[in-house]
């Protein structure tokens, strides 16, 4: 009989992504620090590849003390929050109050996640919205858990606007070492030995009306043009495939459930503007590729691999056929002049 396995990521992607990101663009080597955490480097461009829980919180710990920020996954975290979140797109694209939204994240992220769970208990004084690790830490969690409250505050703030209250709001956590001061009042948090956080807050908040109004939720199929042709609809693709280049092999219905849309309908878009969607995720790349070569100092071989490409074989051939260079070539003819 086989030995199940501890609890992981379903979708380690969706998890390490952002950080990744922020952590290469600040000069970090992401490979090496995935391999000092075990972490195969697919997983950053895999959506199905499965990822101990465990490896991906001491990976958050490596990147900040890497760097020397004790706030980087706060920083992060907010940054997402603000910007919007795939894993949160559904439930936030749906719901008209925080209570609404808050019962659509218990269900989607245990569609995307088995190593939390998540649930909300609700009496006539008190609201908690649990979540509980089915991972147990051995080492430090200060990232991990000051992720969690950044994320999930800068959520509520957003979402609420004015209703939200920090008097109003208690959070139960390990600790809070890596939370950037003033997120909240002192007396907002508590720290307790519990395997996750807290969220607590009064009823009256479930009915106030949310709304995170991020761009993905505005460009709405709904604000489509009939026929589909339009400029804001080619943005609207453009844009969603720029977030998600770092796929491997993003096929079209993949790309389609990413949209929630069919994909002969962008198939039906692209060719009433006269393209296809190879030559538009080709565009977005050479796109994209040409930002990091010019406005990073990122190795070629981490920009191949946030493009999308194998390694830096696959992006060397691909730059050829795009612009008749090679990426080294075209970095250093995008350095400014020295006067």
């Amino acid at each position: 009989m086989s030995k199940k396995s501890g609890p992981r990521f379903t979708r380690g992607m969706l998890i390490l992504s952002p950080f990744a990101k922020a952590f290469t663009s600040r000069g970090g080597d992401i490979e090496a620090l995935l391999v000092r955490n075990g972490i195969p480097v697919g997983a950053l461009t895999d959506p199905a590849m499965l990822v101990d829980a465990s490896a991906c919180y001491s990976a958050m710990e490596d990147m900040a003390e890497t760097l020397g920020d004790p706030y980087f996954g706060a920083k992060v975290a907010i940054e997402t929050a603000r910007k919007g979140t795939p894993a949160f797109r559904d439930s936030a694209a749906h719901a008209l109050n925080l209570g609404d939204f808050l019962s659509r994240v218990v269900v989607e992220v245990s569609k995307q996640v088995d190593n939390v769970r998540y649930s909300v208990s609700i009496t006539p004084g008190i609201v908690n919205f649990d979540i509980h690790r089915t991972v147990k830490v051995t080492k430090p969690s200060t990232q991990l858990d000051a992720v969690g409250v950044a994320l999930y505050v800068t959520l509520m703030k957003k979402g609420m606007g004015e209703t939200f209250n920090p008097k109003d709001i208690l959070i139960t956590v390990p600790t809070t070492q890596g939370l950037l001061p003033g997120i909240l009042p002192k007396q907002a948090l508590v720290t307790s030995q519990i395997d996750g956080m807290r969220i607590s807050f009064p009823p009256h908040w479930l009915w106030a009306p949310f709304s995170l109004d991020w761009d993905l939720v505005k460009a709405s199929r709904g604000e489509f043009a009939t026929d589909g042709a339009s400029e804001a609809t080619l943005s609207y693709l453009r844009g969603m495939l720029r977030d998600n280049i770092a796929y491997q092999d993003l096929t079209l219905p993949d790309f389609a459930s990413i949209c929630r849309m069919h994909p002969r309908r962008i198939q039906r878009i692209l060719w009433a503007l006269g393209t296809s969607y190879s030559q538009l995720k080709d565009d977005v790349r050479q796109s994209v590729t040409e930002d990091l070569l010019s406005s990073t100092t990122l190795p070629v071989a981490q920009i191949a691999v946030q493009v999308g490409l194998s390694g830096p074989a696959a992006l060397d051939r691909a730059f050829r056929r795009w612009t008749g260079r090679t990426p080294t070539q075209f970095r250093a003819e995008s350095k400014p002049e020295q006067v």
